[in-house]
């Protein structure tokens, strides 16, 4: 007679409790979020996507050193002779902001002042400009330095200086509106001479009259 055999026995599974069950469920989904974020981070280098560049500060602008101004002085100094436009080219750029400053101190003698006008209209005209024709405009600047700025702005600017310079035509010092009016001439055009024709029959001074002629003369075709 065969021996019955016993069922075998059930398996039990355990259930965890409550608070088990929500650790279990946020370790699963941790382990999600770490696989799905991984898979995104091997496509993106899959597929050859770049990470953003963090965007860096411009580098900030060289202020000019004691020594370049000490040169840019040395050059402006009337014993040096004529200015050489390769002087100021060996000096670079960075001369500029100097010799513009130089410009509108009135602290700075006249005659450096003039030879500043003179070189940022040799070395950087569109720099220049403003500076140059700030001196001009200014009736507390010294004569000699104003009469300088009308030559350097029509150096600076050509036909586009005609319109400032012939507003100074009413200047109040004889020097600035003879330079002014020989600057006009040099320039030359319709414009130019308009502008001289109209000035000089109410020019009371003999030497700007002389110039306004003078300057007549050189505007002619």
């Amino acid at each position: 007679m065969p021996t019955p055999t016993s069922p075998p026995p059930s398996r039990t599974i355990a259930l965890l409790p409550s608070r088990g069950r929500r650790w279990w469920h946020l370790l699963l989904g941790a382990g999600l979020i770490a696989s799905s974020g991984g898979t995104a981070l091997a496509y993106s280098h899959a597929s050859g996507e770049a990470s953003p560049a963090v965007p860096t500060a411009p580098a900030p602008t060289p202020v000019p050193s004691a020594d370049l101004r000490e040169q840019v002085l040395m050059l402006l100094d009337p014993s040096q002779g004529p200015l050489r436009e390769e002087q100021w080219r060996q000096l670079g750029p960075q001369a500029v902001p100097v010799l513009r400053s130089l410009v509108v101190d009135p602290a700075v003698p006249s005659t450096r002042r003039a030879r500043a006008m003179a070189s940022l209209a040799l070395i950087d005209p569109p720099q220049g400009a403003p500076s140059i024709q700030e001196v001009l405009e200014d009736p507390r600047a010294p004569v000699d330095v104003r009469a300088s700025a009308a030559g350097a702005l029509a150096r600076c600017l050509g036909t586009a200086a005609i319109r400032p310079l012939a507003a100074r035509l009413m200047d109040r010092e004889d020097p600035v509106r003879e330079a002014v009016a020989l600057a006009l001439g040099r320039l030359g055009g319709q414009q130019a001479r308009q502008a001289l024709e109209e000035r000089l029959p109410i020019e009371e001074r003999p030497l700007v009259r002389e110039a306004l002629q003078r300057g007549l003369s050189l505007a002619e075709p």
